[in-house]
């Protein structure tokens, strides 16, 4: 037993994919759309936490009157987004001494005060330590009035 023979399914099969074709090429950039809002998403929490659990150290040694802590701290790219620099601290006495500043790439640049209390970040030649993706071993010291961040 076989099939029939059906001269118009022959036809019919390039109509059927045309229609898969559009049904895709209206669908892929409304995928892509929410996959880049989500990974968006992510990359901003993922950037924003590591930066406030850095201050929060930072401040909680400052508050100590010394001590140091090294941790990792992930500021790695993702899918779709990338993070384009993470600026911590800057020189003695400078407008952003206590604020560390990002960028994720499309946005605009983000700050964190450091503030309640106010602490002085810096890297270990006394100005801004400039990080961009990745994941980083950073080590945190209070010398003299003023946090020292490095990179380990």
């Amino acid at each position: 037993m076989g099939l029939s023979r059906d001269q118009g399914g022959i036809e019919g099969l390039p109509l059927q994919l045309l229609i898969v074709a559009i049904v895709a090429g209206i669908t892929a950039p409304l995928v892509y759309a929410g996959l880049d809002a989500y990974d968006r998403g992510e990359v901003a929490r993922r950037v924003e936490g590591e930066v406030l659990r850095l201050t929060r150290a930072a401040q909680q040694y400052a508050v100590a009157g010394g001590g140091g802590e090294t941790f990792v701290l992930d500021f790695h790219n993702g899918l779709f987004v990338s993070v384009l620099y993470v600026w911590i601290g800057d020189g003695a006495g400078g407008p952003f001494a206590n604020v560390v500043r990002y960028r994720i790439a499309g946005e605009g640049e983000r700050a964190v005060l450091v503030e309640r209390p106010a602490v002085s970040m810096a890297g270990p030649d006394g100005k801004t330590l400039a990080l961009a993706a990745g994941r980083y071993e950073i080590h945190l010291e209070v010398l003299g009035d003023s946090v020292v961040v490095s990179v380990t």
